[in-house]
């Protein structure tokens, strides 16, 4: 899977190069994951005599998947998730279920208008257009750049950083 994951990471990466799209793929991916796990946690799902919510089925689900990829950026995937779904989980017991689907519409268009400012500025269509996957990998982007900036993951340095792509 490493390969795989190296891959899809350079292919991210070579549309997001200019400083301004990924600082706001660094406030609207999150936003965008948060959102989702907040409507999530309003659908609650009995499960032997206890009851789980969407955000925890599909967020373990993500992680699983991310750590299939990469164990590192998975794992760091995994602490990050579980920080954004007890928010999630606390503001959605917080606002009840109309408050909740106000606070995710507001977040999710927020979100997504973020990320298609930034690709104005970095003058190239978003990944995921070309390639659904690259939705999974856009929050392992942040992560494993992050990881590359403090040392801790050379190895994907030069799928993070190979030479940029001419603008369409």
């Amino acid at each position: 899977m490493g390969s795989f994951f190296v891959r899809q990471l350079a292919s991210y990466a070579a549309v997001h190069r200019d400083p301004r799209n990924k600082l706001t793929h660094f406030i609207g991916i999150p936003t965008i994951v948060f959102s989702l796990l907040l409507v999530l946690a309003l659908w609650h799902i009995p499960a032997g005599g206890m009851v789980i919510t969407g955000a925890l089925l599909v967020g373990a689900l993500a992680v699983l998947g991310w750590v299939a990829l990469d164990l590192g950026v998975g794992l760091a995937m995994a602490i990050v998730m579980a920080v954004l779904w007890l928010a999630a989980e606390g503001l959605a017991a917080a606002l009840g279920p109309t408050g909740t689907w106000i606070a995710f519409a507001v977040l999710f268009v927020g979100g997504w208008i973020l990320q298609f400012l930034g690709h104005h500025y970095e003058g190239r269509r978003p990944a995921l257009l070309d390639n659904l996957f690259q939705a999974f990998i856009g929050p392992m982007f942040l992560v494993a750049e992050a990881m590359v900036v403090l040392g801790w993951r050379r190895d994907l340095q030069a799928a993070m950083t190979h030479t940029a792509v001419t603008p369409r």
